[in-house]
């Protein structure tokens, strides 16, 4: 009889999209992710500090509400290449979002994850499929509603619009890659 000895390791493997530069998607990471239900996970990146009284501090985005966000989205499917980006490289907010909060104008993910955040905060979104974009999708329902964001309306130094919409639903949606999506957003504005 002959007996081995199993040498334990703590050697963490990431997945393609970590390695993507995509940090916080390994198991453990996305486990402490706060849960929205439906397997829409959210962690907070940034939230920001406010001066006693202003009434921005508050102010968190509900349902009816117009807010204007900036984002950057995410493919895990595709090694964590980036699929829309609202912000120049810069930082500056070239191209952002608009939508009513829970009329289904954005993608379920999206329009769920924004509730509760106030203005200035930046939560990373973890969007399963069944709360993405709709399966099939084809050019003439991106931008409409259920398929917001539309990465064709990217900001410059992005890629070409088209090259981000093939991304979006060649790569992924229209495939039989992962089609989870991962959503970096920041809540610009909320209006009522």
């Amino acid at each position: 009889m002959s007996t081995h000895k199993h040498a334990s390791t703590t050697e963490v493997i990431n997945s393609y999209t970590e390695n993507a530069g995509v940090a916080g998607q390994n198991n453990k990471q996305v486990a402490a992710y706060a849960d929205l239900g439906e397997g829409l996970k959210a962690a907070t990146i940034y939230k920001p500090k406010f001066e006693d009284g202003d009434p921005d501090a508050s102010r968190k985005v509900s349902e009816g509400d117009l807010v204007t966000v900036d984002m950057i989205g995410y493919l895990t499917g595709w090694n964590g290449n980036i699929f829309i980006r609202t912000q120049d490289k810069s930082g500056f907010s070239e191209k952002p979002v608009t939508f009513r909060v829970g009329r289904g104008d954005a993608i379920p993910g999206l329009d769920r994850g924004v509730v509760g955040m106030l203005k200035g905060e930046k939560r990373r979104l973890v969007i399963p499929p069944a709360l993405g974009y709709p399966r099939p999708c084809s050019d003439d329902q991106l931008g409409k509603p259920g398929a917001i964001p539309d990465p064709r309306e990217s900001a410059s130094g992005s890629g070409e619009p088209w090259e981000l919409r093939n991304r979006l639903l060649n790569g992924v949606l229209n495939n039989a890659r992962d089609d989870t999506l991962v959503i970096d957003v920041k809540i610009n504005r909320i209006t009522s």
